[in-house]
């Protein structure tokens, strides 16, 4: 028995020092098996990193080389060297060339540096199209929508002509010199516009421009005929009785221009434009450039007895039918006479978006009346002395006063920016002078609103306009109270945020 219970006691020590030795193994085991497993996921991770690396060498190679490609692909060649031996090729992409680009016209440099400070970069299609044409010396018919920019498609190729082009090696500036130009207008307030404009461009060559208006006194006008000028602009009846007085000499004339020309027909100018066209003894030595928005039988007819044969054309508008600016949304509203002075200033707050606003009238009388009706608003029209006609465009176009109440004095021409709201109070007589009142905005690329008031029972006024001229009109009712507290909430909000963008 003693044997025996030594001999368990043996075996369960051996079993001890067994399982304690397995244990032992199983651990050392354990912490070999963790290190070989530490250095493999160490080269693992070095693997990684380095075919990580690898495989983005090639992806960025091959990136540089179809980025490189596709840059070889935007250059079709790059500019050979200069005499310096230097690259003039950018190396950069460009954005697509505009054709009507300054860069691409005969335009001096300087006349380029004044064009660029009114923020113009590129011609208007009327200009583009007329003024290699122009600067070639053709006699010319230019037609265009309202608003287009017909005013600098004459002032620029006539300026370049006179100063660099085929009338350099004869430009006179001595004293007392006749003029090389003469502008023929409809209007006092247009012929005002176009002289500005000759004066700010022309200024930049030293030419001197004389503005011979009706309703303004004689003798500056003459002075200046005097002393010497090299472009008059002007109106039919003051240049006629300037040239009957033998102030004003036309024997050197180069250039004679009819801007507006249909609205001197209808204004009655039509003897006294042909009467100084009539003037030039040569006609072979004048270059004439007629301008107009449409173009009645008197215009075609004038063109063919006063330009020459080879004369160019340039139609912007041809046979379409609708001759308003695309670019303005027409409304028309039903209002009684008796309710204009309630409703318009509602039509303004809602619809002007803080803007300057043009109201027009068939009347004087009601031009004054309805000035008096609408607060801060001013009149203007042929009663209103010259001077004073002159100080309320002044104002108007400066913002000193936003909504102005006028008769078609104010419709041809006048080209005021930010001129948001066009109101009508009834339908005029002729589809034209809708057009041409209703163009007052919307120009030179901008939108506008144009607002026809009309009596319900003459509505066919507005289907009339609508058949004449291809307008369509959206019918709208007056604006109610919950619209003008809206208008006037959007108008606040875009003034707050103007003032946090700031």
């Amino acid at each position: 028995k003693k044997a025996k219970r030594k001999q368990l006691k043996a075996e369960a020590a051996a079993a001890a020092e067994a399982a304690s030795s397995g244990k032992k193994d199983k651990k050392e085991k354990k912490d070999k098996k963790r290190k070989t497993k530490e250095p493999a996921s160490s080269d693992e991770e070095g693997r990684s990193s380095t075919s990580s690396e690898s495989d983005r060498a090639p992806a960025a190679k091959k990136a540089k080389k179809d980025k490189k490609d596709k840059k070889a692909k935007a250059e079709p060649a790059e500019e050979p060297a200069n005499d310096d031996g230097e690259l003039t090729a950018s190396g950069e992409e460009e954005e697509p060339a505009d054709p009507n680009a300054l860069a691409n016209f005969r335009i001096s440099e300087k006349l380029k540096d004044k064009l660029k400070s009114k923020g113009i970069n590129a011609l208007f299609p009327i200009q583009a199209t007329t003024f290699a044409l122009v600067l070639d010396g053709n006699d010319l018919v230019g037609r265009a929508r309202t608003g287009q920019g017909k005013t600098l498609a004459f002032v620029l190729p006539i300026l370049e002509s006179l100063v660099n082009g085929p009338h350099k090696a004869t430009r006179r500036t001595d004293y007392g010199r006749p003029p090389s130009v003469l502008v023929l207008l409809p209007t006092r307030e247009l012929a005002n516009q176009v002289h500005a404009d000759f004066e700010f461009y022309g200024g930049t060559f030293g030419l001197s421009t004389c503005c011979a208006y009706g309703g303004s006194p004689y003798r500056p006008q003459e002075n200046a005929l005097r002393q010497g000028v090299d472009i008059v602009v002007g109106t039919p009846g003051r240049v006629k009785d300037l040239i009957e007085k033998q102030k004003l000499n036309l024997r050197c004339l180069k250039f004679r221009v009819l801007d507006e020309a249909d609205e001197m027909l209808n204004m009655g100018f039509k003897d006294d434009v042909e009467l100084i066209l009539g003037k030039v003894e040569d006609v072979t030595k004048v270059q004439t450039l007629l301008f107009s928005a449409t173009l009645p039988e008197w215009v075609k007819k004038l063109s063919m007895s006063f330009l020459k044969a080879d004369r160019k054309t340039v139609d912007l508008v041809g046979n379409e039918k609708m001759k308003a600016s695309a670019s303005v949304k027409h409304l028309a509203l039903p209002c009684n006479k008796a309710a204009r002075s309630q409703i318009i200033p509602d039509i303004i707050k809602c619809y002007s978006h803080g803007g300057r606003t043009i109201i027009f009238t068939e009347t004087k009388e009601s031009a004054s009346e309805l000035s008096s009706l609408i607060p801060g608003s001013r009149a203007l029209h042929g009663d209103i002395a010259q001077a004073q006609r002159e100080v309320v465009i002044a104002g108007f176009r400066s913002g000193k006063f936003l909504v102005l109440v006028a008769t078609n004095v104010a419709a041809r021409g006048l080209d005021i920016n930010d001129v948001q709201l066009i109101i009508q109070c009834e339908p005029p007589r002729d589809v034209e002078a809708y057009i041409h009142r209703s163009g007052r905005t919307g120009r030179a690329g901008n939108t506008g609103i144009a607002v026809m008031l009309f009596e319900p029972r003459y509505k066919f006024g507005v289907t009339r306009i609508e058949r004449e001229s291809g307008v369509k009109f959206e019918h709208i009712s007056a604006p109610q109270p919950t619209d003008v507290a809206q208008s006037a909430g959007n108008e606040a909000a875009e003034a707050i945020a103007s003032v946090s963008d700031r």
